[in-house]
């Protein structure tokens, strides 16, 4: 639940220009457990933390006023940061990826997971980036008639492989 507490400790240890040995010697405690602790291998009693916090004359609320900030910085990198190596098409890097085909992948993510959770996965739709319209079909595995190959994620267009069509000079068929 207390995931930041470490790196709260360990940045108000740096601010008052403190090592890992000068902090144990002033709250009583060695430096290996402040080590484990700071890198979250260990998690910090309520005794610990109170001589801690004691020695450095912080009261509580100041500490969880700090942990809030250092809480919510960790949740916005999280939300800003890439999706693990090997989420996007193969032979493509994150970096290389421009803005719009990132929000694009996001989209259809975020689309199949939706699908997914239905009893009967079927669904089709279209995304524009920039000057394209991407068009996609979401298949059960196996099923009759689609032609539904498998990918890494379990799914294929059963058209074959997405294809991309310019919104500019396209006739609507009706």
């Amino acid at each position: 639940m207390f995931d930041c507490v470490g790196e709260t400790l360990r940045r108000l240890r740096k601010e008052r220009h403190l090592t890992l040995e000068d902090l144990g010697a002033q709250a009583g405690l060695g430096r290996g457990q402040l080590s484990r602790i700071e890198n979250g291998r260990q998690h910090a009693t309520l005794k610990t933390l109170a001589k801690i916090l004691s020695s450095q004359g912080v009261s509580r609320r100041e500490f969880f006023r700090r942990y809030d900030l250092v809480e919510a910085e960790k949740i916005q990198v999280e939300r800003t940061s890439p999706p693990e190596p090997g989420a996007y098409p193969i032979g493509t890097s994150a970096a290389a990826l421009p803005g719009e085909i990132k929000e694009a992948l996001s989209r259809v993510e975020s689309f199949m997971q939706s699908t997914f959770q239905r009893s009967q996965p079927l669904a089709q739709g279209a995304i524009e980036v920039g000057d394209y319209v991407v068009l996609f079909r979401v298949v059960p595995r196996g099923a009759g008639g689609a032609g539904g190959a498998e990918l890494a994620g379990g799914m294929m267009p059963s058209a074959g492989p997405l294809t991309s069509t310019p919104k500019r000079g396209r006739r609507k068929k009706r």
